[in-house]
């Protein structure tokens, strides 16, 4: 079977644009990693490590899906075949579970108003990797990681065609779960954002200077918080429709290629909000200021704001 040359197309744009993915994403990492190696403290809020753990999956995405296509000869049914398209069915199944994992820990946060706790993150990091292998486990028993031998080409996909329509049809739900959870988690932070400020305030000692402005880039940070899941919105709606429509069998190859040109956005997207997130911006000046005046003595109050520890910290 030829390729369509739609899929030629979305191919080249895997090629051009997962790199650029990969670049932003591993900044991302490497940045919270340098940051928590210069001091512990300005990598303790729960956000910060989910934000390094979804610049991980945006990696592990971009690396497979530039991998497949560059190596377009692969075999399907080969172990080498098998192996990327199991690769590639993990990251996005990682990919979305842990932004799952962000709007459930916003809406903990700013909505039940629950401090974050050890109890409560090792909670969310077990559910996310519960979730990630037993999804990645179905794929794998109804054989979506060998491919289909009468597609020319390795990509993931069952032989049966009643299993590939299942297969694509629980892909694409996934995606399409990922994107509404993220939605209803803006809509409800958003509309609990005042009572999630109101206890900040509470927080704040007397003696406190700017109160206005603290408790404004408070609500910056929380509001910018939002981009995270809001990222899926961009990322994931082609390819929930190519999945969903692939189950149906109407094959919309020409779909393809905004699909991939919004995939490959997505180390790009954590990059911006992450640069634009009002604590980044405190802990780099933290960083600094304790690397050029080795103030290393003194307690950092990044993310703190000057409150107490009855403060719910993002």
């Amino acid at each position: 079977m030829a390729v369509p040359p739609s899929l030629v197309i979305a191919s080249n744009i895997n090629l051009v644009i997962n790199p650029i993915g990969m670049a932003f994403a591993s900044l991302v990492l490497l940045s919270i990693i340098g940051l928590g190696l210069i001091n512990k403290n300005l990598t303790t809020r729960m956000t910060v490590r989910l934000v390094a753990v979804i610049a991980f999956t945006d990696l592990l995405a971009h690396v497979g899906e530039y991998y497949a296509a560059s190596n377009l000869s692969l075999v399907v049914g080969t172990p080498v075949c098998t192996g990327v398209n199991g690769f590639r069915l993990f990251a996005r199944t990682f990919y979305c579970c842990i932004n799952l994992a962000i709007c459930f820990h916003l809406y903990r946060s700013l909505v039940l108003l629950k401090k974050s706790t050890w109890k409560s993150e090792i909670f969310i990091w077990i559910a996310t990797s519960v979730a990630v292998v037993t999804i990645t486990l179905y794929y794998w028993g109804i054989g979506a990681m060998e491919g289909v031998k009468g597609r020319g080409r390795c990509t993931p996909g069952v032989g049966n065609k009643s299993l590939n329509a299942a297969f694509t049809a629980v892909q694409g739900s996934v995606n399409l779960f990922t994107m509404v959870i993220g939605i209803l988690t803006i809509v409800s932070c958003r509309r609990n954002l005042n009572k999630w400020i109101n206890v900040f305030s509470s927080t704040l000692t007397e003696h406190e200077d700017n109160l206005d402005q603290l408790i404004q880039e408070r609500r910056k940070m929380a509001v910018r918080s939002f981009l995270y899941p809001l990222s899926t919105c961009i990322t994931l709606p082609f390819e929930a429709i190519f999945l969903i429509l692939t189950a149906a069998e109407a094959y919309p190859f020409n779909m393809s290629i905004p699909m991939n040109l919004t995939l490959g956005l997505a180390g790009i997207l954590t990059a911006a909000a992450f640069a634009i997130d009002p604590s980044t911006h405190k802990s780099f000046k933290s960083a600094y200021s304790q690397i050029k005046y080795g103030n290393s003595n003194k307690k950092d109050n990044v993310g703190n704001f000057g409150v107490d520890n009855n403060d719910i910290a993002l």
